[in-house]
């Protein structure tokens, strides 16, 4: 029985370890409302987004015309770091609301 309590103990302190603070307040018919989108701060960055999204599609015309196998690694580690920098500015911009 001790053993039970014990077990029990550790599940719920453990529980509580991986909920954010701001799930005990999370009222789902009050939903916090997103940023609103300002064109001046979104502009460059759907800018750079697309710049991104250009270098992305030649490398990847590259990697698709690229016989030998070994050069393809190269192109594959560029492709991979066009990724890393745009990611981010994806995740930036899918903050705010959509206008409409």
């Amino acid at each position: 029985m001790r053993t039970l309590l014990l077990a029990t103990a550790v599940f719920v302190l453990a529980g509580c370890t991986v909920v954010p603070p701001q799930a005990f307040s999370f009222d789902p018919t009050h939903p916090q409302p997103r940023p609103a989108a300002d064109p001046v701060a979104i502009a460059p960055l759907t800018n750079r987004i697309a710049e991104l999204q250009i270098e992305l599609d030649k490398v990847r015309a590259q990697i698709a015309q690229q016989p030998d196998t070994w050069k393809r690694l190269a192109l594959y580690d560029q492709e991979n770091d066009i990724h890393r920098r745009l990611d981010p500015l994806q995740h930036q911009l899918s903050q705010y609301a959509s206008v409409r």
